[in-house]
């Protein structure tokens, strides 16, 4: 806040400094002018606020709104501003009217005109000469606006009442309706990403970002867009996002070490979402790596994804890794997950998994719960029929191929189930794989018939499911589906035969034995079908290829903006 003259009003003080500013292109002088959280500055910075507040109301209560209108509008001239004098003048008519009335206004007024405070700061980001102050000013309000709008959402109460005066307008990947207001505030901060994202007319893609070109906030902007997404768990929504920076983002190499950091973790979040592991685990191994070793917080939270899209793919951690500061607590909750898949115990795993369970919570508050569930399961199962092999399939001999009989792998997954049993609801007599859950169902209202493969009116209601109840959990068609997956994924290596029902692995001598011909380590296996294609929404020297006959070199390059 500007010191106050004795022969000049608080308003006149302040905007004289504002247009001062803004004819300098110093935007974070303006944001440190344009305060909305009054409560955390001190005593002596709030006093100039409350002058002004008093000020505001004495001389331009709502009634003379036109002639607080009038005063900003006369101090940015268009003349020497051009257009950004009507998107900025507005912008600053909107803070005094926040300032006039935050002292009378209840939290959900409020809320609502911080909203609108950003989006007309957004607007006046979109100006070619002047816009690039605005990126400052804009990041400063949606810090601001996402503390709100997380209180707003945590409060049903709240919520309720300003959905109702929340536009009608899109979410984020442009779906018309109503939306949260978490999503409404992304959606702001989607629009100045927009706009960063443009930058200056004419300037090449692969060119460094100057001080004067908006595109340095790139980043800063998604990143913010993608926090609140992250916030109210639509981060899934982000791809039009990560498909713009495909296409017109400089190299990530360009940008600060926080918000490239920032950045791959926010991607990491959204390829782990979509069940992309290999993706996900290259991204945030990058974020990890460039991390500074003494931001322990952030370090462990970056790792919890990473492990989790390592183990997805069958890779576990080292002790090494183990050891370091970050990964104390994330370790305590990893490590006996990787002890029971490599131990091939499906109860165990279905058990540590539970909703139900302390350790099933843990990861559900992460939300990784449901791919560990999903994609370990395999894994598991691998690891049980190693073991059945290594107990009891026959080793092979000169001219005769090693096999093991399905029906032992068929008793030691229902023992491993049924161990349990007594521990808790889940026994072997329910074990149901998910992907099968809830099909006799699915069946009964489609009318679908499963020998035909067609859906029949005819069936609908009619179909009545066969349970032998004399027969354990999983079945022998169960086991032999899953050998036949592994196969199909290439973490077993051989072949199964339905008739007695066995898994054989022929040319076992060769290869060194039975159990290295054909078990291949699963993080080995998936590495090899990893494809060469660029991971969407990470921009680099490699995936950038050449502009215009020219090719970017990154290398040393000095963070953009500076």
């Amino acid at each position: 806040m500007p010191p106050l003259r004795s022969n000049t009003s608080a308003l006149d003080s302040f905007l004289a400094e504002i247009i001062a500013s803004v004819r300098n292109k110093n935007g974070e002088r303006i944001t440190d002018l344009i305060q909305l959280d009054f409560d955390s500055l001190s005593p002596d910075r709030q006093k100039p606020y409350a002058d002004l507040n008093q000020e505001l109301n004495r001389n331009f209560p709502a009634a003379n709104d036109a002639g607080l209108i009038a005063q900003c509008k006369k101090a940015l001239p268009h003349e020497e501003f051009g257009t950004f004098s009507t998107t900025f003048s507005e912008s600053i008519i909107q803070y005094f009217r926040y300032l006039r009335d935050f002292t009378t206004a209840d939290n959900q007024a409020k809320a609502s005109k911080i909203r609108q405070l950003t989006s007309q700061c957004v607007t006046a980001l979109g100006d070619s000469k002047y816009g690039v102050i605005m990126i400052p000013i804009v990041l400063s309000f949606s810090r601001t606006l996402s503390v709100v709008a997380t209180n707003l959402d945590r409060n049903p109460a709240l919520i309720r009442n300003l959905n109702s005066n929340l536009p009608a307008t899109q979410d984020t990947e442009g779906a018309p309706g109503k939306v949260s207001f978490v999503e409404d505030a992304a959606n702001v901060l989607r629009d100045a990403f927009i706009k960063c994202l443009a930058g200056s007319p004419g300037v090449q893609r692969t060119t460094r970002p100057s001080p004067d070109d908006k595109r340095v906030g790139i980043y800063l902007t998604a990143n913010s867009c993608l926090k609140l997404l992250t916030q109210c768990r639509k981060l899934r929504n982000a791809q039009q996002m990560f498909s713009s920076i495909d296409a017109q983002s400089p190299p990530l190499s360009y940008y600060p070490a926080a918000q490239r950091v920032t950045y791959l973790y926010y991607l990491g979040r959204y390829h782990f979402a979509n069940n992309h592991f290999r993706r996900a685990q290259a991204v945030l191994q990058k974020a990890y790596e460039q991390c500074h070793r003494q931001a322990i917080k952030h370090r462990r939270l970056i790792l919890t994804y990473l492990m989790a899209a390592n183990i997805c793919l069958g890779r576990f951690p080292s002790a090494a890794l183990l050891a370091r500061p970050e990964a104390s607590e994330v370790g305590v909750k990893f490590v006996p997950l990787c002890k029971t898949i490599q131990s091939g115990d499906l109860g165990q795993f279905h058990q540590y998994l539970d909703l139900d369970s302390d350790s099933g919570q843990w990861f559900l508050k992460r939300s990784v719960l449901l791919q560990l569930q999903d994609r370990c399961e395999m894994i598991v199962w691998r690891s049980l029929i190693r073991k059945t092999f290594l107990l009891s399939g026959y080793m092979g001999e000169e001219k005769k191929v090693p096999f093991l009989r399905l029906y032992y792998v068929r008793h030691a997954a229902s023992w491993a189930l049924k161990r349990l049993k007594g521990n808790r609801t889940f026994s072997a007599e329910d074990y149901v794989d998910p992907e099968f859950a809830d099909v006799d169902t699915a069946i009964i209202e489609t009318g679908f018939d499963p020998e035909s493969g067609q859906y029949l009116d005819e069936y609908i209601g009619q179909h009545v499911p066969v349970v032998d109840e004399n027969e354990d959990r999983p079945t022998i068609a169960e086991v032999e589906s899953v050998v036949l997956s592994l196969i199909q994924q290439g973490l077993l290596r051989g072949f199964a035969l339905h008739t007695n029902p066995r898994f054989a692995i022929p040319g076992s001598q060769k290869a060194g034995g039975p159990m290295r011909a054909g078990f291949p380590p699963a993080w080995s296996v998936i590495k090899s079908q990893e494809s060469t294609d660029a991971v969407p929404g990470l921009v680099e020297e490699a995936n950038l290829g050449s502009e215009g006959g020219r090719v970017v070199r990154i290398f040393g390059a000095r963070p953009a903006g500076s």
